[in-house]
Order: structure tokens, then C-alpha cells, then sequence
């Protein structure tokens, strides 16, 4: 009886067994069959397929017939060395992994594929188990990685500008060929090792600067310009002149700081050498335009650069700006960069020449005036600074306003109210104030030709104007954007400007500034007949042009051409025909200008 129960329970629990089997077998058939990779089940012994699943004959193209009936080096027939070499150090070490072998479908094509295998014992004997991944696409992406990487190599290496790139811990990541050249060292001498030694101390401050502002999120922009004067060492420990910018960039996570960096000595030897090629050409020229160009004001120079960051700071506020500099070097358009870029940019900017209204009407004109004030007052009329309330008024030629203009100019300055001439009523008015003047007027307040608590008042925020002989950097810029300007407005075609021509420019005095070189540059677009603007069509002046040897100074220069101005003029100063016209100056300004040189008016 025991027995028996005994027999039961054996049953019972070898059927338990068998159920458990079958479910674990279960289970991992639907883990094979559902795979999305290809797994395959082979026996060495003979080069056959025992076992597969779906994914498997769907990848090669198979029937399931079909795959039962091949070997395993038909799946791969060009590449059996690699298979058996594989094959081999499977068996012996009971896995294996590689990317190197390529899948033959029924159709002939490859298939690239990544395959993991390991040893599995059946019935007694070892088999292998290996599963197979499509990567195709993987494939491509690396090709079109690596291709990537080629194209930005080579653009990188064939790059005329040193460009080093470095981690926040200055170590070196990229040193393209120009590094190479201009710091005398090669690339892998000097990559994971510190950038330090090649800079000097002047140098070392701006990175570190520009790094702990991008870092801390205060830098205004991703890149910036170093500063002149900066200089770098070689790898020998000499110094050389360098301009370069300085930009961030993340990659992979990390932050990578770019210098790109350009040795100015050997600039100036290479520009020698190809002083026969065009200096620009179209495309270069809008890279230029874009750069430089700021407000229609055109200056690369350190002088301009730093007027533009001026404008930038004090646009935004309500502050007086006086803007002093020579007739010519462009006062009106920094006015009007100023407006443009402040909160009343939507109001007009009014516009007032104070030279060029005569002393008894410059009051009515500024301030207004009744009916009846004074003969030929038939109507009130509003004045310039009622027009310009919530607005900005621009007083050019401040220098010139009357005593007695200059006290009520410096109430409204102080007080935002005035009357009208022949009014009593007080009006307030909300105007931000731009005065211009091409006078010193610290000497003029010296002489007492001009209130010295206006000028303070006035001299809140000074901005000063440099010479264009000064910038003479910015004339081949300027040069462009002028040719530009007359050739479109004159349908001409004139595209470029010839070497010779921008020496002649870059070497003449500018008694006139940026005004005069428009005015000859004008005229040489007219006179151009072909697409090269040549130094023949320039009018510019022999007796100011500077040659080696026995230069003459600026002012001499000046003289020069002040008294070859009268001659020609018969000694008249003011006019249509007098000189002031001919040299494009205000008629005050001449008259200062001969003053200061010693020039008589007789």
C-alpha cells in the first residue's frame, strides 16, 4: 500500500518536472523566435545549419527550407579564412566577437553584420551558437562620420591661419599644419601638452579672461577679438605680433575653446610678395561689409572698433554725447548709430547745423517762436526742440552757437524748459541731446568763446572722431564699400580695385577724411571703363601723396594744400568757388585749419 502511494507521488512529480520543462522551453523559443537579431544554431562537425529563426531567413532571404538545406560557408563565401579563423578561436575559447565578416543573401548582396558566438553542447556534442545584427546602417553613418571627419581635416590642414584647439585645462586637442609652421614644432610634439608655453603674459590674461567669462555665462558673445599688441612665443621661445579670436564651442559634452591665430609679420612679408593680386575680391568684400560694417560706418581699425563699442554702451541711455573730430570723419552717421540703437529709435532724429544758420535766426530755429516776435514773424512756429520731444536732437557744429544761444541751450540741458522767442509761456520738452563739433572746445571755453558749464554739461559722455590718416588700415575697406556704393548707383560695372591704387590711397594725408576719399572715389567710378579701378582714375593730389624718401610732415603737407587751394580760388575762403568748397570743408573749419598753420587770409 505504501508502495503504491510512493508510485503516485513519483508520477506526480515527474509530471510537475515535465510541465516546468516544457514552459522553460516554451519560453525561450519565443525569446529565439522573436529576436530581432538573426541567431543561428551550427555544427562545426560538417558546416550546417541545424537551427534558426525567423529573423534569420528574413535577413539572408531564405525559404526555411531553403536555409536548412546550405552551409555555413555559403553565407559567407569570400571570406573563409576569416570565418575559420573565427570559428576556430570560438571552439577553442567558447565565445567570440566580430564586426569583420559580411552575410552573402540569396540575391548575392553583402550584408555587413556584427556577430557575437559562444560554444553550446547538444545531444553530447558542441555546437555554435551565434547571433547576427545587421549594420548597415551603422555602416553608412561611420562612412559618413569618417567622410565628415576627412572633409573637416582637410579644410582644417589647408587652413592658411593657425588653429589650435584646447580643453578648459589649456591641454591641446587640435594643432592643424599652419600651428605647425608658425610656431616651428609638429603637431604630436606638442598635442595633450599645455598651451601656456606659447603665450606670453599678455596673452595668457585675455584666455583666461575670455574662459572664466564664458564660463560663467557674462562673456556678450561666443567669440572674441584679441586686442593689438598682443604677441605669442615659438617653440624657440621668440616673440612675433599676432591678431587672433577666440572662440567656445561644446563638444561630446566637453568645452573646447578655438584660437585662430595669424602671425602679422609674415602677413606683411606675403602681401609684399603678392602685391600683383587683386586685394579683395567679391566674395571677400561681403565678408567685409558684414563684419565691418556697422550703421553704414565702416572701420576695422582699433580706432573705429572702439568708437563702435562706445555707441554700444551709451545708446541705451539718455545721456548727452558730445562727438568731436575733423569735418569729414563722419559725426552725422555716429548721431544717428547712436538714435538708431536707443529706446527712441522709433521717433525722428532732428537735425540741427548750427553753422549754418545765421546768429539771429539759430534761437528761433532751436527754440520756436510767437507771432509778432520780430519782423517777418507772421505765424508761431515750433522749434526744433519741441519737434524733437521723446525724440533726439543732433546739434552739429555746436562750437558755433552765439553766447547767448549757448545759455538757453544749457537750461534746456539742465531744466527740459523754454520759452519761445517773444513768448512767456515755459514749454518742457523730453529730448536726448547728440551735439557734434569739429573745435576744440576746451580752447574755446579757455578764450571764452564758449560757456565752460555747457561744455560740461555737454562732455557727459565724449566720444572722439579719429583722422582717416589715423585708420589707415580701414581704406582699403572704405575703398570697397565706396566702389560699391557709386558703381550700383551709376549701373557701372566696377568690381575690384587695383593694388596700385589702394598704395596711392593708403599713402596720401586726407585732409578731408572719409568725406574726401567718397568725393575721389566718386569721381573714379565715373572716369573707370573697365571692371579694375585703377590708380590713373584716382584724383588725388601729388603734393600730398607720401613718398620715400625726405616724407614732409602732416602739417606741412596740409599747408601745401590749403595754399594751392586759395591760389586757385584767388585767396576766396567761403562760396560755391572759394576753397572751404574745393577741400571739402566747412568754411569754419578751413578758417581754423590756417589759423592753426599760420596761413594768412590776405
Amino acid at each position: 500500500m505504501r508502495f503504491n502511494r510512493f508510485k503516485k507521488r513519483n508520477r506526480a512529480a515527474n509530471s510537475a518536472g515535465d510541465t516546468a520543462l516544457r514552459r522553460s522551453e516554451e519560453k525561450f523559443r519565443k525569446i529565439f523566435n522573436y529576436s530581432n537579431d538573426a541567431i543561428f544554431v551550427i555544427d562545426p562537425s560538417n558546416d550546417r545549419i541545424i537551427d534558426f529563426n525567423p529573423k534569420a531567413s528574413e535577413m539572408l532571404g531564405y525559404a526555411a527550407d531553403e536555409l536548412c538545406r546550405i552551409g555555413i560557408s555559403q553565407i559567407h563565401p569570400d571570406e573563409m579564412p576569416k570565418l575559420m579563423k573565427f570559428s576556430q578561436a570560438v571552439m577553442q575559447t567558447g565565445f567570440g566577437w566580430t564586426d569583420e565578416l559580411s552575410c552573402v543573401t540569396k540575391n548575392g548582396s553583402s550584408v555587413p553584420s556584427e556577430i557575437s558566438a559562444s560554444v553550446i553542447e547538444i545531444d553530447g556534442r558542441n555546437h555554435i551558437i551565434t547571433i547576427v545584427r545587421d549594420i548597415t546602417e551603422r555602416k553608412l553613418a561611420e562612412k559618413a562620420i569618417r567622410e565628415r571627419e576627412e572633409r573637416f581635416s582637410g579644410i582644417l590642414e589647408s587652413a592658411l591661419d593657425s588653429i589650435i584647439t584646447i580643453d578648459r585645462d589649456w591641454h591641446i586637442r587640435i594643432f592643424n599644419k599652419a600651428a605647425e609652421s608658425i610656431f616651428r614644432c609638429r603637431a604630436n610634439e606638442v598635442l595633450d601638452q599645455s598651451l601656456e608655453r606659447f603665450l606670453t603674459e599678455g596673452f595668457q590674461k585675455v584666455l583666461a579672461e575670455y574662459m572664466r567669462a564664458t564660463e560663467a555665462g557674462t562673456a556678450t558673445q561666443r567669440y572674441m577679438w584679441t586686442p593689438d599688441g598682443l604677441t605669442a612665443r615659438r617653440a624657440s621661445g621668440e616673440e612675433f605680433p599676432i591678431e587672433a579670436t577666440i572662440s567656445r564651442a561644446q563638444v561630446s559634452g566637453q568645452e573646447l575653446y578655438t584660437i585662430i591665430l595669424r602671425d602679422i609679420d609674415d602677413r606683411k612679408h606675403a602681401e609684399e610678395e603678392l602685391g600683383k593680386l587683386q586685394l579683395e575680391n567679391v566674395y571677400l568684400q561681403e565678408e567685409i561689409k558684414a563684419a565691418y560694417n556697422f550703421e553704414e560706418i565702416i572701420g576695422a581699425s582699433a580706432a573705429m572698433q572702439g568708437v563702435f563699442r562706445h555707441i554700444e554702451k551709451v545708446a541705451a541711455t539718455d545721456a548727452t554725447v558730445l562727438i568731436s573730430g575733423e569735418t569729414g570723419t563722419g559725426k552725422e552717421l555716429i548721431a544717428r548709430a547712436i538714435h538708431n540703437r536707443s529706446t527712441r529709435r522709433e521717433k525722428p532724429l532732428i537735425k540741427v547745423n548750427c553753422a549754418a544758420l545765421p546768429g539771429g535766426l539759430i534761437e528761433s530755429e532751436l527754440f520756436g517762436h510767437e507771432k509778432g516776435a520780430f519782423t517777418g514773424a507772421s505765424a508761431q512756429k515750433k522749434g526744433r526742440f519741441e519737434l524733437a520731444d521723446q525724440a533726439t536732437i543732433f546739434l552739429d557744429e555746436v562750437g558755433e552757437l552765439p553766447l547767448e544761444t549757448q545759455s538757453k541751450l544749457l537750461r534746456v540741458l539742465q531744466e527740459q524748459e523754454f520759452e519761445r522767442v517773444g513768448g512767456t509761456r515755459t514749454l518742457r520738452v523730453d529730448a536726448r541731446v547728440i551735439a557734434a563739433t569739429n573745435r576744440d572746445l576746451e580752447e574755446a571755453v579757455k578764450v571764452g568763446s564758449f560757456r565752460a558749464d555747457l561744455f560740461y554739461r555737454l562732455n557727459i559722455f565724449p566720444i572722439a572722431l579719429p583722422l582717416l590718416r589715423e585708420r589707415k588700415e580701414d581704406i582699403p575697406i572704405l575703398t570697397h564699400y565706396f566702389v560699391d556704393k557709386f558703381a550700383h548707383r551709376m549701373g557701372k560695372k566696377v568690381t575690384e580695385v587695383a593694388p596700385k591704387a589702394i598704395d596711392r590711397l593708403k599713402n596720401y594725408s586726407w585732409p578731408g577724411n572719409v568725406r574726401e576719399l567718397a568725393n575721389i572715389i566718386e569721381r573714379a567710378v565715373i572716369l573707370c571703363d573697365c571692371e579694375t579701378l585703377r590708380a590713373e582714375h584716382l584724383a588725388v593730389s601729388d603734393s600730398l601723396v607720401q613718398v620715400e624718401p625726405g616724407i614732409a610732415s602732416l602739417e606741412e603737407i596740409e599747408r601745401r594744400h590749403i595754399v594751392r587751394a586759395l591760389e586757385q580760388t584767388h585767396g576766396k575762403v567761403g562760396g560755391e568757388d572759394g576753397a572751404a568748397k574745393l577741400l571739402g570743408l566747412n568754411r569754419t573749419t578751413l578758417i581754423s585749419r590756417m589759423k592753426k598753420l599760420a596761413i594768412s587770409m590776405k
